[in-house]
């Protein structure tokens, strides 16, 4: 008779199986999972998005840009997002105009810089794929900030109550005015730059001037179909809208900066939209 084996013992040849992992295996495995998101999420934000209904936001910038204008114009006679208006104020200075405001020239000359800034600051974008999720998400995001670091100078009193930049004597420039002004051109630079890299540029989102005489031109503008047609129309009530909001915002009990906190809201909700818009399609 053949007798039966014994039980083997554990860590014998032909035992049972160890009770423990090999924490080496762990730590490979778990690198290679981190590694696998990292790469995953990588992807994700490098993919370029479709350019179907993206006027949408780039539309809702030409509310911001109705919001922040109609605000900063209101408080300090200065424009941060339509330059042609700035230029004149500008040109107004050489010849020491308005008197009540001789040294309005000077608002308008920085946020033209900062205009000009923000432009090549972000399009500099086009050497990240300019039309990828992470690089619209990232830009928007930037944009939204730069609001924010305004909205928070004014609510904080940092900026003192609008008054222009000239005081009552009239000699003394309040050159605080101008950080909110300098951020919030910056980053109106960002969107119109934006509207160019995506092709619509129907949209310039700042400026309704070329619009106005593309809408009266077309001839095609009566046509059912008209899709760049729409677009204008679109930026045009996007302004007009976000105008008249700033507009009585200012005269509510709500205070200045509640314009450019709502206006940085919508920046942001853009940013995220665009972190997960739908991917262009590989047909």
């Amino acid at each position: 008779m053949v007798k039966p084996s014994p039980v083997a013992v554990s860590g014998e040849p032909g035992g049972s199986l160890p009770t423990t992992e090999d924490p080496h295996s762990l730590d490979g495995s778990t690198t290679k999972v981190s590694q696998s998101t990292w790469q995953s999420t990588v992807k994700y934000l490098k993919t370029e998005i479709t350019l179907e209904h993206a006027d949408i936001p780039i539309i809702a910038c030409c509310v911001v840009s109705g919001l922040c204008d109609s605000s900063a114009y209101n408080a300090w006679s200065c424009f941060v997002s339509m330059q042609t208006g700035n230029t004149i104020f500008l040109a107004l200075g050489a010849s020491g105009q308005p008197i009540t405001h001789p040294y309005g020239w000077v608002k308008s000359m920085i946020s033209i810089i900062f205009f000009l800034c923000g432009c090549l600051f972000f399009a500099q974008t086009r050497l990240f794929n300019p039309k990828s999720r992470g690089t619209l998400a990232v830009s928007f995001f930037l944009q939204s900030a730069c609001i924010i670091v305004a909205a928070a100078l004014v609510q904080a009193n940092v900026v003192p109550s609008p008054k222009g930049v000239v005081v009552e004597g009239g000699d003394d420039v309040d050159f605080l005015e101008l950080i909110p002004l300098a951020f919030l051109a910056f980053q109106s630079g960002g969107q119109i730059v934006t509207s160019r890299l995506l092709g619509f540029n129907e949209v310039p989102t700042t400026v309704l001037t070329s619009v106005y005489c593309d809408l009266s031109s077309d001839p095609k503008v009566l046509a059912k179909d008209n899709i760049k047609r729409n677009r204008r129309v679109c930026a045009v009530l996007g302004i007009l809208i976000g105008g008249i909001a700033g507009g009585w915002i200012s005269r509510s009990a709500a205070t200045l900066s509640t314009s450019f906190w709502l206006a940085a809201a919508i920046k942001m909700g853009i940013a995220i939209g665009w972190s997960v818009w739908k991917p262009k399609s590989s047909i």
